[in-house]
């Protein structure tokens, strides 16, 4: 049997709204060297039935009990065969050209070890929003790592072998696994990002809740601080995860209004809900 270069990994749980896109996306890309690899995380909708309807041999899925994103994850990855593996989230859309784009820059720079590249995020009816293009250099995305997250995860190409260094995702972690990930990379490989939007990131009401946000914060202040005493992120980083404490502590009114004047697809859905 012939090994693809990429594996697609892609977790999925209750996204029949969407999943057709998602999929159809990367079997349309123009680099077709690759296998998708869809592990459904319990789903209770309409979300197997989508996918029973799609008949390509590039397709590997699997059905797990729910366990959540980053067990799954760690599943899709163990499944897999590629020396590349690429990140999919069954809600977005990948752009044709991004699985070509990738590996013709990590052929060019053996050096890198996780790339990911620029993207426009959209709310739950596919209304697009620009954001900032992200930076591309290895120095800025690591200068980055004490404050936030440098990567758009859904948009990542990582080497098998980096990854397989550092033991992948960190089960621990329901959320911010990726952010856990990168900081643990960034002593072992070289980092960068494409500057061109490579995909469209979907931002729904279920993504964007408060209560989400607040995991989402308890978690990367325990990752960060996890980090400074490991040694993986410098003693001034405590100042963010500070900072996250103080953000969650905020009235959650003020929060809300916050988010609806963001110019993101996070905004976008803010004011709609």
């Amino acid at each position: 049997m012939t090994v693809p270069r990429v594996s697609v990994i892609m977790p999925v749980r209750n996204v029949a709204a969407y999943v057709g896109d998602a999929v159809a996306s990367i079997l349309a890309q123009r680099f077709d060297d690759f296998e998708l690899i869809v592990v459904d995380d319990g789903s209770d909708d309409g979300t197997a039935s989508v996918l029973a309807g799609v008949r390509d041999a590039r397709l590997r899925y699997v059905r797990r009990p729910a366990g959540g994103v980053t067990v799954t994850l760690n599943q899709g990855i163990a499944m897999s065969c590629g020396r590349l593996i690429a990140r999919m989230d069954g809600d977005d859309i990948a752009l044709p050209e991004r699985l070509a784009r990738q590996v013709a820059f990590l052929d060019d720079h053996p050096d890198v070890g996780v790339l990911g590249t620029g993207w426009r995020e959209m709310g739950p009816g596919g209304e697009v929003v620009d954001v900032a293009p992200p930076l591309t250099d290895d120095a800025g995305l690591k200068a980055l790592l004490p404050r936030r997250n440098p990567f758009a995860h859904p948009t990542v190409m990582i080497r098998r072998s980096a990854g397989d260094a550092v033991g992948w995702y960190d089960e621990r972690w329901p959320i911010a696994q990726d952010y856990d990930l990168w900081i643990r990379l960034a002593s072992i490989t070289r980092f960068a990002n494409l500057r061109e939007p490579l995909l469209l990131r979907r931002f729904t009401p279920g993504m964007t809740s408060l209560a989400r946000d607040d995991l989402r914060l308890e978690t990367e202040a325990r990752v960060k601080w996890r980090a400074i005493r490991r040694g993986d992120l410098p003693a001034w980083a405590l100042l963010y995860v500070l900072r996250s404490v103080l953000v969650r502590a905020m009235p959650r009114p003020v929060r809300a209004a916050r988010r609806r004047r963001r110019g993101d697809g996070l905004g976008l859905v803010g004011r709609r809900v």
